[in-house]
């Protein structure tokens, strides 16, 4: 039986809403990793049914880790870092990679522009900042925020497209 959307909006939140006490260390149990896994195998699941692709989140601070599908795009090129979330579907891919900083941002436009893609369009929202980039093939959108927690990280979001895909 398929899930309808709003159940799977329901399991987004609650793991936004798990993130959220995992990063401000509400959860100081033994309990914790459990919840935690609980969460997000639940998500993986309810994501992996209602879109038929492979989805892996991990939970900030729960000590676990994800990685990105096998079918990631090989050609876009993805930095060294914390993934915290990534889906693969056939023609999709997202991804929340948590990186050292900055200058690993700038290093991945320069990477993109190098390997053939051309920026589109760029915008910045005060703090969050967000490049699409496009080549025959793809559409790649990276967007990037600070941190909110002290340190020089930058949270980066991907979303890629396969232009055959889009219709």
């Amino acid at each position: 039986m398929r899930r309808t959307p709003r159940t799977a909006l329901a399991a987004l939140a609650a793991l936004g809403l798990a993130s959220a006490f995992a990063l401000t260390g509400c959860f100081s149990n033994p309990l914790d990793s459990v919840v935690e896994n609980v969460v997000s195998g639940g998500v993986e699941n309810l994501i992996e049914n209602e879109l038929g692709g492979d989805v892996d989140v991990n939970i900030p601070g729960s000590g676990g880790t994800s990685t990105l599908p096998s079918s990631w795009p090989s050609d876009v090129p993805t930095p060294d870092g914390d993934v915290i979330f990534s889906l693969g579907t056939p023609g999709n891919w997202a991804a929340t990679i948590i990186v050292a900083g900055a200058d690993v941002v700038d290093a991945i436009y320069g990477d993109l522009e190098g390997g053939g893609y051309t920026l589109i369009s760029e915008a910045d929202f005060g703090g969050l900042a967000s490049r699409v980039y496009e080549n025959d093939v793809y559409n790649v959108s990276v967007s990037a925020s600070p941190s909110e927690d002290g340190t020089s990280t930058v949270t980066v979001q991907y979303i890629i497209a396969e232009k055959k895909s889009q219709g």
